[in-house]
This record gives structure tokens, sequence and C-alpha cells, in this order.
């Protein structure tokens, strides 16, 4: 999170330039003001020197990005340096556009660029509120997190898991496909035995740390009159480890899905429900994926428009610093 205690001290400078900033520009433009026969407008003296603050300011917002991509050529100040300043300066710039552009409004080109600010800031305080909400439901509700673009790795892995336990509990070989898989990875499938030693968890990666969710080492013994749950496995559960909530399957939803395992079991002998527990863990470790995928789109796509919207106004910017140095 870019705003919590642990680093609340660390703003404390930058709040107070904001609000610092913002009341010297309205006691200055409010002491301009006294006298006059009608309010000063954008090229007057608070009007000019606050709008050329905010037009600094908006360049130096913009800057983030290439600070941001260019990492490793561009090296100045440390990142969150970078973001506590974006964060307190660009809400900085409202007062600042304020005072230099309220009377200017009614024009086609000053209308244009205030109207794209204030959507500007108002996605990037969204943003800011995402980022302030998010990182603490995925920790909260997505313990088996993993690195955003191993999703899918992950989740085969899962399903190879599952395919392994449900082979040893039914008795029959796992499909061609599972077994090339297994084979990929160096953990051959032992099907058609009396007992199997299956491991079932999942390797949970967030930045260095590696571990696993859970992990269980069990020897498995095939049950009699358990094909039921092969059938399960092949036509729903497989799918559903696999895609995801993209397969369209019951399985996506929390409550349908537990009506769906405890069906299951009832259709199979006791010593087999133990399995169908551990492949519904496996499918809620699914669930939690499927969830982390949601929240990760939320978190990152309003940068969808707050950063093409950010590059439009630097450029109209510009062009207003031209028309109006032009016509001044």
């Amino acid at each position: 999170m870019l705003v919590n205690r642990q680093n609340l001290a660390s703003h404390y400078g930058w709040c107070g330039v904001f609000i610092v900033g913002t009341v010297a520009a309205i006691a200055w433009y409010a002491i301009f003001s006294r006298g006059a026969a009608q309010w000063p407008g954008g090229s007057s003296l608070p009007g000019l020197v606050c709008g050329a603050l905010a037009g600094a300011i908006i360049l130096f917002e913009f800057l983030l990005w290439p600070r941001k991509t260019l990492v490793r050529v561009w090296r100045i100040g440390r990142t969150q340096t970078w973001m506590r300043a974006h964060i307190w300066l660009g809400l900085l710039a409202v007062p600042l556009v304020a005072v230099h552009a309220w009377k200017e409004l009614g024009g086609t080109l000053s209308t244009m660029l205030v109207v794209l600010f204030a959507i500007v800031i108002a996605s990037g305080v969204f943003g800011l509120v995402l980022q302030q909400i998010l990182p603490r439901v995925m920790l909260e509700r997505v313990p088996a997190e993993t690195i955003y673009s191993q999703v899918d790795r992950m989740a085969r892995q899962y399903c190879d898991e599952a395919d392994e336990l449900v082979s040893a509990i039914c008795g029959v070989p796992a499909d061609e496909d599972s077994k090339s898989t297994s084979v990929e990875r160096g953990d051959p499938v032992e099907a058609a035995v009396a007992t199997t030693h299956v491991t079932i968890g999942a390797m949970r990666s967030i930045g260095a740390v590696r571990g696993r969710v859970w992990q269980m080492q069990a020897a498995v013994t095939a049950v009699p009159d358990s094909g039921v749950l092969r059938t399960a496995f092949s036509s729903i559960i497989r799918p559903y480890l696999l895609a995801g909530r993209r397969s369209g399957s019951v399985l996506a939803n929390e409550l349908q899905a537990g009506s769906f395992f405890a069906g299951l079991k009832g259709k199979l002998p006791a010593p087999a429900h133990t399995a169908v527990d551990q492949v519904e863990g496996l499918c809620d470790q699914r669930r939690q994926f499927d969830l982390q995928v949601r929240l990760h789109a939320w978190l990152h796509g309003w940068l969808w428009v707050h950063l093409p919207l950010s590059v439009a106004l630097v450029l109209l910017m510009f062009v207003h610093i031209f028309v109006a140095l032009k016509y001044w």
C-alpha cells in the first residue's frame, strides 16, 4: 500500500507542502483581488504564477512514467519518494489550476483542458484508493496468491496433482495428456496399483518468497466403485482447474461448488471422501486464482485511462501555452 501506518510519517512533509501551497495560492489571489473592479484572470500575476507552477507539476507528474519504465537507465531518486511526490503534488495542482483558470472557463480550449485535467486527477485518486484497498483484500482472501504471470502454470500443476490423486483412488491410469505433463515435470503417474503415494499441495510464489500453501504426502489406496469420481473429474473438475471462471463451471461459485462436492461424496464410498476433500481444496485454491486475476485487472486497469489521458493533457497543455503566448 502507498499509505499505511508504517510509512505515514514519510508523507507528513509532502502533506505540508500541499497544505501550505494551497493556502498560499488562495490567500495571494484573495489579497491581489481586494479592491479590484473584477476578479483577476489567468494573465494576472497570481494567475500566471499558479498556472506556471501547475504546468511544472503536470510535467513532473508525467515523468513518473519514464521513471518507472526506464528505471535501469534513469535512477534519479527512490521510487517511493517519487510516488509520494506524485500523490501530493498532483493534489496541489488542483488549487493552482483553479486559481489560474476558473475565470477563463468558457473557451473551447481552456474548457477541454480543465475537463481533461479533472478526469486525470479523478482517475489518479481512484487508482490510489484501489491500491489502498485491493492489496489488503488480496492478502486476506487470496492466501494461495502466486505471481500473476504464473497463474496458468500453477493451475496446470493443480490439475496434474488432482489427476494423480483421482487415478490412485479410482485405480485407472490418468489420461495421456496428463501423463505427458507429469513426465515433463519429472513426476510419473503411478496408476492401477493398490497403494500409491501422492503429493497434494501447491507452490506459492510471491516475489522472492516461495513455499507451499499446504502439502500432504499420503499413501492412497484404490477404492472400489469410485468410477463416478473419475467421470466427475474428467467432465467438470479438470476443465475448471485448467480454465477457472472461463470454463463456466459451477465450481467457480463457492456455494455451488460446496453442493457439488457434497453430492459427489454422497455417490462415493466413505474411503474416497478424503480424496474428494483434497480435490475440493485444489478447486478452492483455483477460485483464489480467479479472484487474484480479477483484483489484478482492477489494480492495474485504471492505468489504461489515467496514462493515455495524462499524455493528452500534457500535449494539450503545450497547445494552451502556445495559444496563450501568441495572443497575450
